[in-house]
């Protein structure tokens, strides 16, 4: 038994905030439904719209697509880290005296971008040198409750190409309202979408001994991660 699930992915709809200069989400029928006929949609909408992973192709033109970053990391243990209210850049003076992540895969919850407001002017994101911390302790994705892993001024996306660098997955758009601190089983795997650089994901959490441990590295081809 899996146990508890728990959607922290924002509905996709036309009212789902979407960066300034990016394509809202749309839909209509190609085909409504008629005398015996199937429904049919269209859809268009920028990979970045709602809760989505980052590839590293979104900064690095020749990186990775989301059809090939390694599935092993988007599905596994997790911890939920409360960052509540900040808004700017996450370093490790805004955690504990001594915080080191747990889990290869790390989610904040921040609170600074409430589900189904507009984007806000200031909200959490990383900063680069933290972003380094966080790969030296073994991590292999990290997730936001916010737009971006970069704010909202930013120009040169340096927490971005710092997370490529570091092949570490970005999952930004999360809805952690509500969700405990604590440990959990991540699953957040992107569309097989080649030459594409982000794919809307529906991430979930379980409790955290849903998977037997190393199971998604196993299946991944991976080395086990450590930790």
């Amino acid at each position: 038994m899996l146990g508890k699930v728990i959607d922290i992915s924002r509905p996709l709809e036309p009212a789902t905030a979407v960066w300034p200069g990016d394509t809202p989400f749309a839909a209509r029928w190609t085909h409504p439904h008629g005398t015996g006929q199937a429904a049919v949609t269209c859809l268009q909408f920028s990979p970045h719209v709602g809760t989505h992973l980052d590839a590293p192709l979104h900064v690095v033109p020749d990186g990775r697509d989301v059809a090939s970053v390694p599935l092993a990391a988007c599905v596994g243990r997790c911890e939920v880290v409360a960052v509540p209210g900040h808004r700017g850049p996450i370093s490790e003076s805004h955690l504990p005296a001594g915080w080191s992540p747990s889990t290869p895969r790390i989610l904040f919850a921040t609170g600074t971008w409430p589900a189904g407001t507009a984007i806000p002017p200031a909200f959490a994101s990383l900063a680069p040198a933290f972003v380094d911390f966080l790969a030296r302790a073994g991590v292999v994705l990290v997730g936001l409750d916010t737009p971006s892993v970069d704010s909202a001024d930013a120009t040169d996306l340096l927490a971005h190409r710092r997370c490529a660098a570091q092949t570490i997955l970005v999952v930004e758009g999360l809805d952690l309202t509500g969700v405990l601190p604590g440990p959990y089983t991540l699953v957040a795997a992107p569309l097989r979408m080649s030459g594409i650089e982000a794919s809307p994901v529906r991430a979930l959490l379980l409790p955290a001994k849903a998977l037997p441990q190393g199971l998604t590295e196993r299946l991944g081809g991976l080395p086990a991660v450590p930790r």
